[in-house]
């Protein structure tokens, strides 16, 4: 199948909302903060080799760019303290106005924020909710996103026994769970903690092989993964992994692996825990009409996809190796843009968004959860990897 020329890598830890926040009049920035009027934003971001966080931030950036902005995105190389450097030097550069920070460590960024602030720099975060001001931030449940995962492919998996699956539980009577988890951000910390707690919770399920594939070829070590683990455990069916491009791999050595022992697909289920890439979603497009297309059988999420016409502006405007454009992008930009009196968008200093939590599977089994809403997975919302 084919891939967008940059999808190589997973879609990073991130969130969503469709579109900005118009208004007729200026906005006015917050009382307690007074931009600098410098018109140039960073996006600093653990690394700038995942195609899924790139697409948020570029995207808040070409909005930005329509304001007058110039916009460079900076990469930490999965290095926490290289964020709080970045951060210093957009202080000491004195041209910056504004920063969008995906915070790996933000307690650690807690001081040089505040110093930021104070030279009148406007920050948000996308993906975590800190304790400490700032503009806004688009931050995700990402622990419900791990447990939900867990429930779709727990229900596709009792639906595909009750029409006859050839799916074997191991000698207590409980079916085999691999999974793909990363724990290098504190959001990740949370949805790992989720899904090894969800499995470890249920009546049916057990975890028998636990690999981390995000970063750098994300695709080919999944696959590879995957691989070892269906070699190691021949009767495990289910995979829950961090991101599309992990579960994309997957799906690859679970198709390989059927191929070569005469098993049918429609018995393998790969779920991921986020689904916004153009090339995932086309093989979930494929397995809704055949069982048997593919071992990806549904996910988790968060947010909202852009529209075609949105994509095609935002290619358009230089971005082509991004997946697509963007909602989330987009609000990131309006966070920014209202607390600096853009007259085109307002926003109350300190403002919080948590985005809508879904899951599917080609059972039709759906979840939602939206803010204010019960999180039934706070228990796993601990800074320790738990598992």
């Amino acid at each position: 199948m084919k891939k967008f020329l940059a999808i190589i890598l997973a879609a990073v830890m991130v969130f969503a909302l469709a579109g900005a926040v118009m208004a007729e009049e200026a906005a006015e920035p917050a009382a307690d903060f007074e931009w600098n009027g410098c018109k140039e934003v960073w996006a600093i971001l653990p690394t700038t080799g995942v195609p899924g966080l790139m697409m948020h931030a570029d995207s808040c950036g070409y909005e930005m760019e329509k304001e007058g902005w110039t916009y460079a995105a900076k990469d930490a190389e999965g290095t926490p303290a290289k964020q709080v450097e970045f951060v210093e030097q957009a202080i000491s550069a004195g041209n910056v106005g504004a920063l969008m920070i995906a915070a790996m460590d933000p307690e650690l960024l807690e001081d040089v924020c505040g110093q930021a602030r104070e030279a009148g720099i406007a920050i948000n975060m996308l993906g975590v909710a800190p304790e400490y001001p700032l503009a806004g931030f688009i931050a995700t449940a990402y622990d419900l996103t791990g447990q939900y995962a867990v429930y779709t492919a727990q229900d596709w998996l009792e639906k595909r026994l009750a029409e006859g699956g050839n799916i074997e539980p191991n000698a207590d009577g409980k079916y085999e769970v691999a999974v793909d988890y990363y724990t290098g951000i504190i959001d990740g910390i949370y949805r790992s903690n989720a899904i090894f707690g969800t499995i470890e919770a249920s009546d049916n399920l057990v975890a028998v092989s636990a690999t981390q594939a995000y970063g750098n070829s994300a695709y080919d070590t999944a696959f590879s993964n995957a691989q070892s683990a269906l070699s190691a455990n021949p009767n495990t069916r289910i995979f829950i992994c961090y991101e599309p491009d992990e579960a994309m791999g997957i799906a690859a050595a679970c198709a390989d692996y059927a191929e070569t022992n005469g098993l049918d697909l429609a018995d393998f289920c790969v779920i991921p825990c986020y689904s916004q890439d153009p090339t995932f979603l086309e093989i979930v497009e494929e397995v809704k009409a055949d069982h048997s297309a593919s071992a990806i059988k549904g996910y988790a999420s968060y947010g909202a996809e852009g529209t075609e016409e949105e994509t095609e502006a935002f290619w358009a405007a230089g971005y082509q190796n991004d997946p697509a454009y963007s909602p989330t992008g987009g609000k990131l930009a309006a966070i920014l843009l209202g607390v600096c009196g853009s007259e085109n968008y307002e926003w109350t200093y300190g403002e919080a968004y948590y985005d809508d939590i879904t899951a599917w599977n080609v059972y039709d089994f759906s979840l939602l959860w939206q803010q204010g809403d019960v999180d039934t997975a706070e228990e796993y919302r601990v800074p320790d990897f738990m598992y």
